[in-house]
C-alpha cells in the first residue's frame, strides 16, 4: 500500500481559465465567420504539432523510434496542410459542422429516449428532456444538411458554451478562496456546466490503461494507492464514492456509495428481469460489506475501483443516511436463485448470477425496487450514477452536472475535480487494484488518521 501526499491545485488558474474562456466565447460570438474559421484551423494545427511532438518523445523513451517518426510526420504534414490551405469557409467549415451535427443528433435521440422513460415510469423531467431532444435534433439536422451555411450557428453555440463553462470555473474559484464548501451546515450542492459527454463517457476505460501503464513502470506498488489531500484540516473519511473501472463489455463503468463499512449500490443484479442486453431492467439495490465487496469486484469481476473519500459533517452524513432509508423503504428483499437452492437443501455453489454471487460470496443483501422513481433501470437516465447522486442529496457534495447524460465517466471527472480543488470535502482518492493486497478496513482508517495528524503537525510547525 502506498500513501501519497497530494497538494491541491492553486486557486488562481481557475480564475485565469475562466477569464480566457469568457474572452474566447465572446470572440466566437462577435467575430466574422472567416476569422473564426482561420482561428479554428490554426488551433487544430497547433494541437496536431503538440500531439505529434509528445508522442515522439514518448516513443523515444520506449525506444520505438519508427512508430514515433510515423506519428510525428503525419501530424506535422496535416498541420502544415491546414495552415497552407486557402482559408475559404466553403473548404474547411463543413467538417466541424458535420461532426458537431452528428453529435447533436445522437444526443437528441438519447434525450428522446430519456423523455419516453420519464413518461412511462411517471418520473419528473419528461418535458425538460423532450424540449432538449427537439432542440438537439433540430440543431443536428441544420448542421448536417447545411454544414457550411450554418457554420455561424456552430461558432455562436461554441461561444455561449465557453461562456457558461467560464461561469462554472469562476464559481470554483470563489468557492476555493472562500472555503464555503467547508461549512458544516451546508447542504446545498453546486452544479457544474459539464464538458461534453463525448469527452468523459469512456473515461473509466482510459483510466484502466493508465493504471496498467503505471503498474508496468513500477509507479504503483501493492494493492492500493492512497492519495491524501495535504492542505486540509479535515481528517476522518466517513463516506466514499466508488467509481468502478472495467475492461469488460460495459466500458462505461459503475458508481456506488460506501458509508463506513457498507456499500450501497443500484444496478442490474436480478438477471431474470433484464431486457435489451441490460439497457432496461428491473431496478435492484444492494447492501454489502465494503471490504468483501471490493475484493469481489477486483478478484472476480476483474475491475479496478477508484474511491473518492469525503469528510462530511454530522448533519450532512445524517442526510445521506436519511436518503438510504428512504431508498430502502421502496424495496423488498429479493429471494435469489442461491436462496432458493438453499431452501431445496442444495449448496448453490454452481450458481453464477450476480445476485447469487453477492449473497453467497459477499454476504450481502439484494433488494428489488418495487415502487418509486427507481423501480425501472434505464441505462442512460435511471442508472447507478443517478441513484448514487440522489443518495448524496443535501450532503454538500457537488451534484451531477446538469447538462450531462448520467455516466460514470462524467461523475468521475466531477469528483476528481473536487479532489484537486482547495477547500472541498473530498480529501482522499484511493485506487483499489489487487484484491489479495488490500489491507483491512480498520488498518486503513487508522493509517489515514495517522497520516492526517502528521500533516497537521507538519503544517503547524
Amino acid at each position: 500500500m502506498q500513501i501519497i501526499k497530494s497538494e491541491a491545485l492553486k486557486s488562481w488558474p481557475s480564475l485565469v481559465s475562466a477569464i480566457l474562456f469568457f474572452i474566447g466565447g465572446l470572440l466566437l460570438i462577435l467575430l466574422p465567420n472567416d476569422i473564426v474559421e482561420r482561428i479554428l484551423a490554426l488551433a487544430l494545427s497547433a494541437m496536431l504539432f503538440v500531439y505529434g511532438t509528445v508522442r515522439m518523445i514518448d516513443c523515444w523513451k520506449k525506444n520505438d523510434l519508427t512508430h514515433g517518426a510515423v506519428t510525428i510526420s503525419i501530424c506535422y504534414l496535416v498541420g502544415i496542410g491546414l495552415i497552407g490551405v486557402n482559408f475559404k469557409l466553403e473548404g474547411t467549415a463543413a467538417l466541424p459542422s458535420l461532426t458537431v451535427g452528428i453529435v447533436f443528433l445522437v444526443l437528441g435521440v438519447m434525450r428522446l429516449l430519456i423523455c419516453g422513460s420519464c413518461l412511462v415510469n411517471r418520473l419528473k423531467g419528461a418535458l425538460r428532456n423532450g424540449i432538449s431532444a427537439a432542440l438537439c435534433i433540430a440543431l443536428g439536422l441544420f448542421l448536417v444538411i447545411y454544414p457550411i451555411k450554418n457554420f455561424s450557428l456552430l461558432s455562436r453555440l461554441a461561444g455561449f458554451y465557453m461562456i457558461f463553462y467560464a461561469v462554472t470555473m469562476l464559481g470554483d474559484f470563489i468557492a476555493s478562496i472562500s472555503g464555503a464548501d467547508l461549512d458544516e451546515n451546508k447542504t446545498g450542492r453546486r452544479a457544474h456546466f459539464a464538458l461534453p459527454n463525448l469527452f468523459t463517457a469512456f473515461k473509466p476505460a482510459q483510466l484502466i490503461d493508465e493504471i496498467n501503464k503505471y503498474r508496468e513502470e513500477g509507479k504503483i506498488v501493492g494493492g492500493m494507492l492512497i492519495e491524501r489531500k495535504e492542505d486540509t484540516d479535515l481528517d476522518d473519511v466517513n463516506l466514499e464514492i466508488l467509481v468502478h473501472l472495467t475492461t469488460q463489455s460495459n466500458k462505461f463503468g459503475h458508481v456506488d456509495l460506501a458509508v463506513k463499512d457498507k456499500v450501497y449500490s443500484y444496478g442490474i443484479y436480478d438477471s431474470s428481469k433484464v431486457s435489451l442486453g441490460g439497457f432496461i431492467a428491473q431496478g435492484t439495490f444492494i447492501v454489502v460489506p465494503k471490504m468483501s465487496y471490493l475484493k469481489y469486484c477486483l478478484d472476480y469481476q476483474k475491475k479496478y475501483v477508484i474511491g473518492f473519500g469525503a469528510s462530511l459533517s454530522e448533519k450532512q452524513l445524517a442526510n445521506v443516511h436519511r436518503n438510504i432509508e428512504e431508498m430502502l423503504s421502496h424495496c423488498e428483499l429479493l429471494e435469489t436463485p442461491y436462496d432458493q437452492a438453499v431452501k431445496r437443501g442444495e449448496d448453490g455453489s454452481e450458481l453464477k448470477d450476480p445476485a447469487s454471487n453477492l449473497v453467497r460470496d459477499v454476504k450481502g443483501k439484494v433488494y428489488t425496487v418495487v415502487d418509486g422513481p427507481f423501480r425501472r433501470y434505464f441505462g442512460i437516465n435511471t442508472n447507478c450514477v443517478r441513484v448514487a447522486d440522489w443518495l448524496l442529496t443535501d450532503s454538500g457534495v457537488d451534484r451531477l452536472t446538469f447538462n450531462a447524460i448520467s455516466t460514470p465517466g462524467g461523475y468521475y471527472s466531477m469528483l476528481d475535480h473536487m479532489f484537486t480543488r482547495k477547500n472541498t470535502r473530498i480529501i482522499r482518492r484511493t485506487s483499489y487494484i489487487v484484491a489479495d493486497e488490500i489491507d483491512d478496513l480498520e488498518e486503513l482508517r487508522s493509517l489515514a488518521r495517522q497520516t492526517a495528524a502528521e500533516m497537521k503537525k507538519s503544517k503547524a510547525t
